[in-house]
């Protein structure tokens, strides 16, 4: 499990890395701060760094953080250009990528692939505030990407996420949130892990088709 959220975040990082996020600042955050956004512990975020850091994308100077090597290669250019996309346009990518990601999870899902998802939903359910619920549910759509065992895969949703925390889209869903809606969502993440758990590939698929035509309806008020 750790093995996975450690991968997990570096594809996160790189991607981020890739669309410019730190380019002015020239480094990245410290361990500490990068631990409490994705809600994990430091170890964890020094082992995605340093898998960074072992291919020369970042260089660790003890005492003084983490720095950005310089360069900006083919894939950082189309990645920053893709990060200011329209929500409408990222909502049409999710409808293509995730529901195949959810048949591919339950075909190739490891029991601890498929805890871990179900527990991001039991966190989700639990979840009293919004920002608690909205990191719960980015960490079910992350541990299912990560679930199909597929990099590429695993990446494009690194992508989507980069996207997904621009300003556009945060502003579009703080705007059509409610309770009523947290609720649905949960009870359509519940259909996804029973499909995935059942290693039903069709239902999982139609499971998140489900769920993300229901996100667009909320943000868009029309299919």
């Amino acid at each position: 499990m750790p093995k996975i959220v450690a991968r997990n975040i570096e594809g996160s990082l790189r991607d981020r890395i890739a669309a410019g996020e730190w380019s002015t600042a020239g480094r990245l955050p410290a361990e500490r701060d990068l631990a409490a956004e994705y809600g994990v512990a430091r170890n964890t975020v020094r082992r995605a760094v340093n898998a960074i850091a072992s291919d020369g994308t970042v260089a660790r100077q003890v005492g003084r953080g983490t720095f950005l090597n310089g360069g900006t290669s083919e894939l950082a250019s189309i990645l920053q250009s893709v990060t200011g996309v329209s929500p409408a346009d990222l909502m049409a990518v999710r409808l293509i990528v995730e529901p195949h990601a959810a048949a591919i999870a339950a075909k190739n899902a490891s029991l601890s692939d498929l805890q871990a998802i179900a527990d991001a939903h039991q966190q989700a359910t639990q979840a009293l505030q919004t920002d608690e619920f909205e990191h719960w549910d980015t960490q079910f759509h992350q541990r299912l990407f990560a679930a199909t065992r597929n990099e590429l895969l695993v990446s494009i949703h690194g992508i989507l996420q980069v996207i997904r925390r621009r300003n556009p889209w945060i502003e579009l869903k703080r705007k059509s949130f409610s309770e009523n809606r947290r609720l649905h969502y949960c009870e359509q993440h519940a259909n996804v892990v029973a499909a995935l758990e059942n290693r039903d590939a069709d239902g999982a698929a139609q499971a998140m088709q489900g769920h993300i035509e229901a996100i667009e309806v909320a943000l868009f008020g029309r299919r």
